[in-house]
């Protein structure tokens, strides 16, 4: 069991730490976002993240994790679907992660936390998608 709960604090660091960028860079598109109403979504996206980077972090009291630097976090290209289409990418990441997370889960209600995040990430991956071909059905030389 300790073999488990040291790869599982490590992993569950970084997706902790993960979540605080994706909520950094999001709030960056929301910066770029074309309507009122698709900024007032991605800005309840960054809030869903936080709440997944806050969950974590108390998850780790349970494995104390070492203290580190958050990683190297990804900026906005200035350019919203560009963006969007990295956002859908790194959403699509997060699924597979916290799958992955909650399979080494060291009891049945951090599986289903886990598993909770993994729900929302995938909703995410969902509204990403609609809001690009929204934009894309605007604009006929969207490659989306």
């Amino acid at each position: 069991m300790m073999g488990l709960c040291t790869d599982y604090r490590g992993q569950l660091e970084a997706s902790m730490q993960d979540e605080l960028c994706d909520a950094g860079f999001y709030a960056q598109i929301a910066n770029e976002a074309p309507t009122e109403e698709l900024r007032e979504l991605i800005i309840r996206i960054v809030g869903d993240e936080y709440g997944h980077a806050r969950l974590q972090a108390s998850l780790l009291g349970i494995c104390p994790a070492k203290v580190s630097c958050p990683p190297d976090c990804p900026t906005a290209a200035g350019d919203f679907c560009t963006d969007v289409e990295a956002a859908i990418q790194g959403e699509l990441g997060a699924i597979r992660r916290h799958a992955e997370l909650a399979m080494r889960a060291p009891t049945l209600k951090i599986c289903y936390l886990l598993m909770t995040i993994l729900g929302d990430e995938y909703a995410h991956a969902r509204i990403w998608t609609a809001m690009l071909q929204a934009l894309c059905e605007q604009k006929p030389c969207c490659k989306g």
